[in-house]
């Protein structure tokens, strides 16, 4: 029998999420759903990748539903 074990701590995990948000920048991503720019992240990276860890981890992140074109 194979035993499989969750990803998501790697996902939420802070260096990760700060690694992902350098790789988002160095790509020029464009802004989401929500219209946040990566300027406008970056202004409060440290609140907002602590607060995107918690809403993650406690299993609680709710995201916008996508729009269609």
């Amino acid at each position: 029998m194979r035993k499989y074990y969750s990803l998501i701590d790697k996902v939420y995990a802070l260096k990760n999420l700060y690694a992902s948000f350098e790789s988002v920048k160095r790509n020029k991503g464009a802004a989401g759903v929500d219209h946040q720019s990566i300027a406008d992240f970056e202004a409060n990276l440290v609140e907002n990748i602590n607060q995107l860890h918690e809403y993650l981890r406690t299993k609680t992140f709710q995201p916008s539903p996508v729009r269609a074109h």
